[in-house]
């Protein structure tokens, strides 16, 4: 760098760089590009393969992702030096695919079950957000108490995660029914086919935001799905990734940015964006 600078400065003298200058700045130059890129080398790249998850990363047309997990990803890589690629939108499902086979490296935002511990290792790193159940906004039932729920036809999202606790209490009912996404389950609701949905709470916000005809057609229960047994989001980092040295700078990395409250405030910033929920008042 000295070399090239002082290059530069000789070629301020009146009058063109002597040839001699010239090779020596390109030659400097080059050897500084290499350099960069020979640094650049040294870093795993790790792939995350996301899908669009609104209020925690988003696609907005060509544009790349953007919201909490994006930072947190980006503040991760920092952390624990290695470079991050993003892949563009891609259904869940076949990240899924990818990190079975290595193609892909990592997912955010992941609840634990059995099967995606055969495929990643699964990096705890903020509380989940207990669902919630939603009721019709004319329904007037105070819903407070677990025992209630066997008075009411319910509804559950098919191939959700949800608390193990939750799940079993739900088996026993005879009125419960699943669907496959959570705006079939508020449909069914509207019309009064059944009494209740429960859903994940932020998506679940979501999907009644981007659909106008939801409006105000709900309100949330009293009754409280958080269990006892804290549940965690995780980081999954496969298994068979190229890269498997990199499991423990990960760990070290997540542990340091969720003692230091950097998760904590990357996603307080993004709840305190949120905006009107359109629910009816309790």
């Amino acid at each position: 760098m000295f070399k090239l600078l002082t290059a530069l400065r000789y070629c301020k003298l009146p009058g063109p760089c002597r040839p001699w200058q010239l090779r020596l700045l390109l030659t400097l130059f080059s050897w500084l590009l290499l350099s960069i890129k020979v640094q650049a080398a040294d870093k795993p790249v790790l792939h995350w393969c996301l899908d669009h998850f609104p209020r925690f990363h988003e696609f907005h047309g060509r544009n790349p992702p953007i919201g909490p997990s994006v930072d947190l990803m980006q503040e991760l890589a920092r952390r624990a030096d290695f470079v991050l690629a993003y892949s563009t939108r891609t259904p869940v499902a076949r990240c899924f695919r990818q990190i079975s086979t290595g193609e892909a490296d990592l997912m955010v935002n992941l609840n634990h079950t059995a099967e995606r511990e055969q495929l990643m290792y699964l990096l705890p790193y903020n509380e989940n957000i207990p669902e919630s159940l939603y009721l019709q906004a004319s329904d007037q039932r105070l819903i407070e108490q677990f025992s209630q729920l066997s008075q009411l036809r319910l509804v559950t999202v098919r191939n959700y995660t949800y608390n193990p606790t939750l799940m079993t209490l739900l088996k026993s009912q005879r009125q419960h029914l699943e669907v496959d996404s959570t705006l079939a389950g508020f449909e069914l609701l509207r019309k009064g086919r059944v009494d209740g949905v429960i859903v994940p709470t932020q998506s679940s916000l979501e999907v009644i935001r981007h659909n106008p005809h939801l409006h105000y057609q709900f309100r949330k229960a009293a009754l409280s799905f958080k269990f006892p047994e804290r549940r965690y989001v995780h980081i999954g980092f496969s298994r068979h990734s190229k890269h498997p040295a990199m499991k423990a700078k990960l760990e070290q990395a997540i542990n340091s940015m969720v003692e230091d409250g950097t998760v904590q405030r990357l996603y307080r910033i993004e709840q305190e964006k949120i905006g009107p929920t359109f629910l009816a008042e309790q």
